[in-house]
């Protein structure tokens, strides 16, 4: 199972300013409550051939690397990564592979560029665009394949 799901979060609104639990609550429900769920009934349904079954979350840098202005992002990326890293430590028969694809070719590039209010974050992303370092798509799932 691919666990690719995501949104990027509210990058409209600075960190020290994220007072709106609800958009924050709702923010973890789509990109963590709802992978766990799924995941947990997935391996309900292939309990019984665990030694087969792989796990993929497809993470990021932000996971690990704080980036100011996306302060939703990075941590739920960061709780995703740590709730694989728990399952694989205690299903050890299961491959659980946390891949990050790098900076890829999508619309969340465009999403942040015109969104974020962060000028550093929005430095780094046209830095990706105008040295040609977006990864396309493609090529980073082939990368991932390989890891496999």
């Amino acid at each position: 199972i691919f666990h690719n799901v995501g949104s990027i979060g509210n990058l409209s609104i600075e960190t020290s300013r994220m007072e709106n639990v609800e958009e924050f609550r709702q923010y973890y429900d789509l990109n963590v409550f709802k992978v766990v769920s799924l995941n947990t009934q997935f391996l309900k349904i292939f309990e019984e051939v665990e030694d087969r079954v792989i796990v993929i979350n497809i993470t990021s840098l932000c996971a690990i690397k704080p980036m100011g202005g996306m302060a939703y992002y990075c941590s739920g990326k960061a709780a995703r990564e740590m709730y694989f890293k728990v399952l694989a430590e205690e299903k050890k028969k299961i491959k659980v592979l946390n891949y990050s694809p790098g900076p890829v070719e999508t619309s969340m590039i465009d999403y942040i560029l015109r969104e974020a209010v962060n000028e550093n974050l929005k430095d780094v992303f046209v830095s990706f665009k105008n040295e040609g370092s977006l990864l396309k798509p493609e090529i980073t799932a082939k990368k991932c394949i390989k890891v496999l």
